[in-house]
């Protein structure tokens, strides 16, 4: 078996040439390649066929029936749009656009259906022209692409864990910038739920936005003030700029975020030692309060035309991080009242300074790309936590803490690229060296104390390549990762807790036609490391019933997916079957035999198999643009519950209803239903939400605004039951969801910085 695998691989990197079915080359006037132009691939019919967006050297390809393909059609902001027919030759040449001179502001867009189509790993949705570039921002954008779910400001790839995003090419370290950018700016998102082996073994969803080029010199740049009103007032300020002169490019930002926040849990928890029966009822009260500052600076030069290089500086701090908890608890023990707790918890947590730095190197030398990105991180955070506990039989009692957390993180990565026919092979390699101290002091000594310091070097190698056969697609990957991982506590090194791991991560992807649809099947091994707070030996004290810690002994897990997608005009399909071995898993044990007290905490089972399966249908119909998506996820788990084995098998159904209505003069109104059904996720049963939002939106010239309302019923609840070897709590929790925003956003000359710098060791900053 080892043999037929090896012999795979070395057949996937072996340099031979199979010409594409069509390609061709898209250029302006002056020769210059002209990136994110859309190509579509039309039958004698009109009948679209295919559709296909060019790359940064203005190359596109398609891999389709070359009998039913009669024309190009060829369109690219600020050019006419040219319409090609086609002939035997399977290699178009050079399509030249030429420059539109006609003014925007006195023609009307008329918005299209989202053009979508697969690619190695993933799908690809064309934004400009579509009625997803009338939503905003890129928030608005990516939150409504398939197989994307958002929360406030973060997204999770169905299936497939949180992603990490790029913008043409750099990543993404704060989500902010998002909001910033104006949807009317992106040509495409490319949605990756199964990465190729030059991403981080961990990394198991990437997005790639990518923006429309802009020409010209000079300062650019954008304002943005957003103001949401719910329980409290919260506001958000944004503003970047972008200065550029012939081939270099200075640019920065600053971001302000005030947040106040409201959050309302009813609990009822049943503790069952085996000779006592505790019933608690729990009404809490969370007041969170923020404020957070983003900056950035940094230069593009690009030395010619086959030669860039760049560096960027990314400061964060929030200065000031509170929350206040109230919670009221009646105990009973076997049926009979026998206390009465009242808690008063503060919160008050200082992250910064935060820093970042990357450089990158891009050049091109023939068929070779090299790309160099050197990056540091470095980060400090203290945490204090009092607890006043009002007893009806104890009194009053105080537990304080304080939590110093430093991290600083070194990352380089380098990637060599080869261009042969239309076959690609990359080779490169990543290291991370991190090291991060975690002390915790409990004032009270109710708990003990921790020093805790981690040191881990990570070093990796990878190989890839993609080649076609006919209307065929097959590309694959290996990449081999050696982890070293020290474990001190109180200065001396902890041999059972230190680890080390050598591991190799295959993928494979298969794309293929049937008739006017188009299919990848994919087979990708990935892991997932402990983050760090979950390696932490410290034991927070929450109540006198609750603690959490983490479990130094934790094992990364071992992800097996296989995937398979299709897509047909403008139906959208994906399931997955994933089995996770050595799987981590968050749980609550007792933590002392016999007693009412619960330990949150960490462990690795020895396997886990999980499901998913995605539909999303996205037509067009006149001014309204639909677009459905069901999405369904499972798990196999049995856990240990009051002496039973408890079956958390519940399939959770997802379904989001997105509309836009084009209504002409700029205003475009929208309108989402979110529901989920009740199932299980680890150790939780999720209980049924809904939700509607509405907004409208209105673009005056180079100004934006934007009204929107969510959750307007009051409806959205994050309600679950939790279950433990020896508990069960049921909660009723109400997030402050039900909110009115106003957005208004100034542009001029919209020059978007070249920064393309990928940045490198992105896994480790997650953990960190």
């Amino acid at each position: 078996m080892k043999r037929n695998l090896l012999f795979i691989f070395v057949l996937m990197i072996v340099p031979f040439t199979v010409k594409a079915q069509i390609k061709g080359v898209v250029c302006d006037e002056n020769q210059n390649p002209v990136e994110f132009a859309n190509v579509i691939l039309m039958g004698a019919d009109s009948v679209y066929i295919a559709g296909a967006v060019t790359d940064a050297s203005g190359k596109f390809d398609f891999f389709t029936d070359y009998a039913k393909a009669k024309f190009l059609q060829i369109s690219a902001l600020g050019y006419k749009t040219i319409i090609k027919t086609l002939d035997e030759k399977n290699d178009i040449g050079t399509l030249v656009l030429v420059s539109d001179n006609i003014l925007l502001d006195e023609v009307t867009v008329t918005a299209q259906r989202p053009s979508q189509h697969l690619t190695k790993g993933g799908i690809i949705t064309t934004v400009n022209g579509s009625v997803l570039s009338l939503l905003g921002n890129a928030m608005d954008v990516i939150g409504q692409l398939p197989g994307v779910m958002r929360e406030d400001d973060k997204f999770t790839v169905f299936g497939k864990g949180t992603p990490i995003i790029y913008v043409n090419g750099r990543k993404l370290t704060d989500n902010s910038e998002l909001y910033r950018m104006s949807s009317k700016d992106i040509a495409s998102v490319e949605v990756i739920s199964n990465p190729g082996a030059k991403y981080g073994a961990e990394v198991r969803s990437v997005l790639l936005v990518r923006t429309i080029k802009k020409q010209g010199d000079g300062l650019s740049g954008s304002i943005q003030a957003v103001v949401r009103a719910a329980h409290s007032w919260s506001n958000s300020d944004n503003l970047s700029l972008n200065f550029r002169k012939n081939n270099l490019d200075i640019f920065g930002a600053f971001a302000f975020d005030h947040s106040r926040r409201y959050q309302q849990q009813k609990n009822v928890t049943i503790i069952n030692t085996g000779h006592n029966l505790y019933d608690l009822n729990s009404d809490i009260i969370i007041l969170p309060v923020s404020t957070t500052y983003n900056a950035n600076l940094g230069l593009n030069w690009q030395i010619n035309p086959k030669n860039v290089l760049g560096v960027k500086y990314e400061f964060r701090g929030t200065p000031y991080n509170h929350s206040d908890w109230t919670t009221n608890e009646t105990i009973e023990l076997n049926g009979i009242l026998d206390d009465k707790i009242d808690y008063y918890t503060y919160w008050k947590r200082k992250n910064m300074p935060t820093n970042i730095l990357n450089m990158y190197y891009i050049g091109e030398y023939g068929d070779w790309t090299l790309t160099v990105n050197n990056d540091y991180y470095s980060s400090r955070n203290k945490a204090e936590q009092e607890i006043d506990e009002i007893s009806l039989s104890e009194g009053e009692s105080t537990i304080s803490s304080l939590n110093h957390i430093n991290s600083s993180m070194f990352a380089s990565k380098s990637v060599l690229e080869y261009d042969f026919g239309k076959n690609t092979l990359e080779a490169g390699y990543e290291y991370t060296y991190t090291n991060r101290t975690d002390r915790y002091n409990n004032y009270n000594d109710f708990l003990p104390d921790a020093d805790d310091n981690i040191k881990e070097h990570n070093i990796a190698g990878f190989i890839s390549t993609t080649f076609p056969i006919g209307v065929y697609e097959l590309s694959g990957g290996l990449r081999y990762e050696h982890t070293i991982s020290d474990y001190y506590e109180n200065g001396l090194l902890i041999s059972e807790q230190s680890r080390k791991y050598d591991r190799l991560f295959p993928n494979i992807d298969f794309t293929f036609p049937i008739k006017k649809a188009k299919f990848t099947l994919s087979y990708t091994a990935k892991t997932k490391r402990p983050l760090y707070s979950q390696l932490s030996s410290n034991i927070q004290y929450d109540d006198r019933f609750t603690y959490e810690t983490g479990n130094p002994l934790l094992k990364p897990e071992m992800n097996h997916d296989v995937s398979l997608a299709g897509i047909y005009k403008w139906v959208f399909f994906s399931a997955s079957y994933q089995y996770v071995k050595d799987a981590i898993v968050g749980i609550v044990e007792a933590y002392k035999e016999g007693e009412p007290v619960n330990l949150m905490t960490y462990m690795n089972y020895d396997h886990i198999s999980n499901y998913t399966a995605m539909v999303s249908l996205s037509p067009k119909i006149s001014i309204w643009s639909p677009r459905l998506q069901f999405n369904l996820m499972g798990q196999n788990l049995k856990i240990p519950f009051m002496g039973t084995e408890l079956r958390m098998n519940n399939p959770l159904l997802f379904i989001n209803f997105y509309n836009s209505i084009s209504v002409g003069k700029g205003f475009t109104i929208t309108g989402d239903m979110l529901y989920h059904t009740s199932g299980d996720m680890d150790v939780v049963t999720l209980k049924p939400s809904w939700q509607i939002n509405l907004g409208v939106a209105k673009t005056i010239g180079n100004c934006f605004f934007q009204l929107s309302a969510t959750d307007i019923f009051k409806t959205a609840r994050n309600s679950m039951i939790t279950y433990g070897t020896q508990m069960k709590l049921d909660k009723w929790n109400y997030s402050d969801s039900q909110a009115v925003r106003f957005t208004i956003r100034y542009a001029f000359n919209s020059t978007m910085s070249k920064y393309k710098g990928r940045g490198a060791g992105q896994s480790e900053k997650n953990r960190l």
